[in-house]
């Protein structure tokens, strides 16, 4: 499925969500931090392409696959550049990108629609760094009622261990899928008053290892 018909399909919900929309405050408090990396003396530094339209824009093109599928692309590529570049850092997101990070995004635009698109996703960045994988890993499909993702396996025992501590998942975590994982994270996502699908996505990490 191309990347715009991923996002334009799932975006409509995620935004919907009360564990993305701490995402916007806890980016923009991070603004400062992301700045700091600048490269000249006074902390400023050219922003190319598609980053130096604004929230609003970006917010404005959510609605047209056409449009989002340029924004889309650039934000993978700031992504990229961020694991490559930062050190600790193998992937930034632990779930699906491609879906995710645009997603995250999106919401911090929601809440500041004159921030600048590269700002945003700095923001966005620094506000789920402690979501971040470290050092490459296996993907491994994880499904539940006829949907599936993909997940780095490193990142799959985190949320497994996080489930765990919380007494609510009583098996291992070894970054195998299973019936009673699901059924631990339907649990999980049922008592954060989250959208219930037994997946391990986005919003149940940020609820699960952000916000604790």
């Amino acid at each position: 499925m191309p990347l715009s018909s991923q996002i334009g399909n799932s975006m409509s919900v995620c935004l919907a969500r009360h564990a993305l929309l701490s995402i916007a405050l806890a980016g923009s408090a991070c603004l400062g931090a992301g700045a700091a990396q600048a490269a000249d003396a006074n902390g400023s530094f050219a922003i190319r392409g598609i980053g130096s339209q604004t929230c609003a824009t970006y917010v404005a093109a959510l609605a047209k696959p056409e449009e989002f599928t340029r924004y889309g692309n650039w934000l993978l590529g700031y992504a990229t550049a961020h694991n490559r570049l930062v050190p600790d850092a193998y992937d930034i997101i632990p779930t699906e990108p491609g879906v995710d990070f645009p997603n995250v995004v999106a919401v911090v635009c929601r809440s500041n629609p004159q921030m600048l698109l590269e700002n945003a996703a700095s923001s966005a960045v620094t506000a789920i760094r402690p979501l971040r994988q470290t050092a490459a890993s296996p993907l491994v499909q994880v499904s539940a009622d006829g949907k599936t993702v993909s997940i780095h396996q490193d990142s799959l025992k985190r949320l497994q261990a996080a489930l765990i501590a919380r007494q609510i998942f009583k098996g291992a975590a070894n970054g195998a899928p299973s019936a009673a994982f699901t059924d631990a994270l339907k649990a999980f996502q049922r008592s954060e008053r989250i959208a219930v699908t037994g997946l391990p996505d986005i919003d149940t990490f940020i609820r699960a290892i952000v916000k604790r």
